[in-house]
């Protein structure tokens, strides 16, 4: 329970907790480290080898699942401005969801970095993940020191940044236009955020706070690493690419050239080297991948497929990556975006084995088809079987995905080939990105728990309880219920971070490996949720026995 609605009356309690249930969100635009390396590039990524930032696998190396709360760097406090002493972490300021310990993206990596300038700047927030407008009363920006050098391998401390924010913005949902420099797009769940940006040149860091009012005093933290225009190369340390393309599109149709100019990088002694991705490379070909100019030939795509045109720069002393990404269209007309191959390699499965298609869509959030995913059997385990099995359920499942082939009349069709099918998407489905998921056949680990159920408060008629799972085996749990029986009169009334039925006093509360909290870690791995209960003037009692997964854990 938040310290914040700890003191508070029972009424008040049960809104407090209400207005608190599942708010969360990040800075989009800029990219932060979280939205770089957790909506962008995904844990599984990095070791599938389908990782748009390579950077992130130093994010990741200590904490894997946490990279999937990339949303959940939140506290119940008032931030920066207000907390004495400041906690050791700067990016993640000690969030709760990692119990006050450093989050994946106060690892201390080389980070992508965004350009930018000084003067107006406008800082976007996605909250999708939990649009809370009503509640939300400021937010808030500092920036790193004048002399503050970036240096890969050392982490950020306080003394980096000055003492006073350079943006503190007001917010008030009964007059949302009161402050002009905060715009709420409550159709998108965005927050637009208007900053003057100091001075600076060469390599910053700006750290953002998003914070909700006295009902939670929930809030939410995050890092922008950016790189400031007109850096002045010096003694050749500082390196900066950027990327120009003539035409200036970011999307082109049908075949043609594009001509790739790396003439404003910043530098001295550079060398260059372009280099292209795309889900059809035998569509295009690059002139020029080591010169500053380069020259793209794209031919005619059947459908729609997105290309990412990457530079690197570098001199003896530094280095620095840029790319952008053009969606590239048939000169005729197609609804499919082509997101890939199913499986780019041949793979033999075995039965019992479960297959899915995991589609991640532009706001970051996953979606799975099928639903559940498919079990093989023993007649659709072989290279070229369980790709056409899953091609059919997939395709059942909905109008947004389908995997197969495209044929002459532009449907979708599964065929059974070891590498032929590939992942299309409706070109209006806001999908960013879908892979193969294959999760081997097996018991689950046994669970090796402990459940820390702790009554923090209650009142006549009523209590709250939170929950912690431990697990202490060496193997993960993705996906897992929690099942009790509460105590003589009690009753369940409602709870979050878990999906919750009841069936008289029995209570469970279900977890899919799906949902942001999904996986218990091994060795130590926690996730928390909570309840809240009815009952009479009895107190409210502890349960003398509670499962993971079926297996009794310890309390």
């Amino acid at each position: 329970m938040n310290r914040n609605c700890r003191s508070l009356s029972a009424g008040a309690l049960l809104a407090c907790l209400a207005g608190g249930v599942n708010a969360h969100g990040l800075i989009e635009d800029p990219p932060s480290r979280n939205w770089y390396c957790g909506v962008v590039t995904k844990p599984d990524e990095i070791d599938n080898g389908t990782a748009e930032y390579e950077e992130c696998r130093g994010a990741f190396a200590q904490d894997p699942v946490g990279g999937y709360q990339f949303m959940s760097v939140l506290t119940h406090a008032r931030g920066r401005a207000v907390v004495d002493p400041l906690p050791e972490h700067v990016c993640g300021f000690g969030s709760e969801t990692w119990q006050g310990g450093a989050t994946p993206w106060d690892s201390a990596i080389d980070w992508p970095a965004s350009q930018l300038s000084p003067g107006p700047k406008t800082f976007t927030w996605n909250i999708s993940w939990g649009p809370h407008f009503d509640d939300t009363e400021e937010f808030r920006y500092w920036i790193t020191k004048p002399g503050f050098q970036f240096q890969s391998g050392r982490s950020l401390t306080w003394d980096d940044f000055e003492e006073d924010a350079f943006c503190v913005l007001n917010y008030d949902d009964k007059n949302p236009d009161a402050n002009p420099n905060v715009e709420p797009d409550k159709a998108n769940a965005r927050f637009r955020t208007t900053c003057d940006i100091p001075e600076r040149s060469g390599r910053h860091v700006i750290y953002g706070e998003w914070g909700r009012n006295q009902y939670t005093f929930e809030r939410f933290h995050g890092c922008v690493d950016v790189v400031f225009d007109g850096t002045d190369p010096g003694d050749g340390e500082n390196v900066f690419a950027k990327i120009a393309v003539t035409p200036d599109v970011s999307e082109f149709t049908g075949a043609g050239e594009l001509r790739l100019d790396a003439g404003e990088s910043q530098g001295e002694g550079l060398t260059y080297q372009w280099s292209l991705s795309s889900q059809s490379p035998a569509l295009y070909e690059l002139d020029g991948a080591n010169q500053k100019e380069a020259t793209l030939r794209l031919a005619n795509p059947e459908t729609a497929g997105r290309i990412t045109i990457s530079l690197h720069v570098s001199n003896i002393d530094d280095s620095d990556d840029a790319s952008v990404a053009i969606t590239h269209l048939p000169a005729g007309s197609s609804p499919w975006l082509d997101l890939g191959a199913l499986t780019a390699q041949p793979m033999t499965l075995a039965a019992g084995d479960k297959v899915s298609v995991r589609v991640v869509l532009q706001d970051g959030r996953d979606l799975y088809y099928p639903a559940q995913p498919l079990v093989l059997g023993d007649a659709d385990s072989a290279a070229a079987e369980w790709p056409y099995a899953l091609a059919q359920a997939v395709n059942a499942a909905g109008a947004e995905i389908k995997v197969g082939v495209v044929d002459a009349d532009g449907a979708v069709n599964p065929v059974r080939d070891p590498v032929a099918n590939k992942i299309y998407a409706k070109t209006d489905a806001a999908v960013a990105n879908a892979y193969l998921q294959v999760k081997k056949g097996g018991d689950e680990p046994a669970a090796d728990c402990t459940v820390d159920y702790d009554v923090v408060n209650e009142w006549d008629g009523g209590f709250h309880t939170v929950a912690t799972i431990t697990n202490n085996s060496d193997e993960p749990v993705r996906g897992y219920e929690l099942a009790w029986t509460l105590g003589t009169g009690e009753t369940f009334d409602y709870g979050w971070n878990a999906n919750f039925s009841a069936d008289g006093a029995g209570v469970t509360a279900a977890v899919p490996a799906t949902q942001w909290n999904g996986t218990l870690a091994a060795n130590g791995g926690t996730s928390t949720f909570g309840f809240i209960g009815k009952k009479g003037s009895a107190p409210a009692k502890i349960p003398a026995s509670i499962k993971l997964n079926g297996t009794e854990c310890g309390q």
